[in-house]
């Protein structure tokens, strides 16, 4: 199925989960590659706003508001899809910032990247299921 129908899927659906990692990417660290931070879940829906943009708002109860404004595919981020009876449907957007860090011990900035990845999938992650 083609990623814009698996969108307007998930969109369909009465509830969407989504999960939020962001990993620090430094080659040539000695520790390692990467560093990843805690992840993020959030239940709601999905739906595509008038401009184009993807929006996932997050069920917050008494009329608070979460959100989180995906943007278009094929924007400044990367999007796949991808279905299985185990993990569901689920849309995989990718967001890439380069940074610049001072390491010690260093004369000049090493390059890295940040990568903030976000999974909308219509099963609850399996760390949360009963």
């Amino acid at each position: 199925m083609a990623l814009t129908d698996d969108l307007n899927k998930l969109a369909a659906q009465d509830v969407v989960y989504l999960t939020r990692t962001s990993t620090l990417i430094v080659p040539g660290l000695g520790a390692g590659p990467a560093v990843t931070g805690s992840t993020e879940v959030f239940r709601g829906r999905l739906r595509q706003a008038l401009n184009g943009d993807w929006v996932f708002n997050a069920s917050t109860g008494q009329n608070g508001v979460v959100g989180f404004i995906l943007g278009a595919v094929g924007g400044q981020s990367s999007w796949s899809s991808s279905e299985s009876p185990a993990t569901g449907l689920q849309i995989t957007v990718t967001f890439a910032f380069p940074i610049a860090i001072m390491l010690m011990g260093q004369t000049g900035p090493t390059q890295g990247t940040i990568n903030e990845v976000i999974v909308l999938t219509s099963l609850i992650p399996t760390d949360f299921a009963d």
